[in-house]
């Protein structure tokens, strides 16, 4: 028994030992590579554009959006008017309220499931017990 605790011991040791050495290294070759191939990725993802290159396309949605016509006041009133008429058209809060209303008067006079409260604990034991048979 004494040896198997000493050999146990002697194990965690020399795993502790390994697990603390430093871990493999790359060669300086091969990290010159690897960060010559990372920038290679970076430089040549098209999502990344130069600011020249975005200002230029800046500029030119500029001058696209300028040639395009500007609603007047008359078109910009019958828009508005249009939205409001669309928008009041639609089911407004106190048309659904009503409804809800409604609907609560017509389910008050229908029967619960269980009336009393001794019905509700009979029901909840039953179905302890089907649970505890299972």
């Amino acid at each position: 028994m004494n040896k198997l605790i000493i050999a146990l011991i002697a194990g965690t040791f020399a795993a502790t030992a390994a697990a603390q050495t430093a871990a493999p290294t790359m060669a300086p070759a091969d990290k010159g590579m690897a960060k010559q191939e990372t920038l290679k990725e970076a430089t040549k993802n098209p999502e990344h554009k130069s600011p020249v290159a975005t200002a230029a396309e800046a500029k030119a949605n500029t001058e696209a959006s300028k040639k395009q016509k500007k609603l007047d006041r008359k078109e910009k009133q019958a828009a508005a008017a249009a939205a409001a008429k669309a928008s009041a058209a639609d089911t407004t809060g106190a048309k659904t309220a009503a409804d809800q209303a409604a609907n609560t008067q017509a389910t008050k006079g229908t029967p619960k499931a269980l009336p009393t409260k001794q019905d509700k604990q009979d029901a909840t034991k039953a179905t302890t017990k089907a649970g505890a048979t299972q």
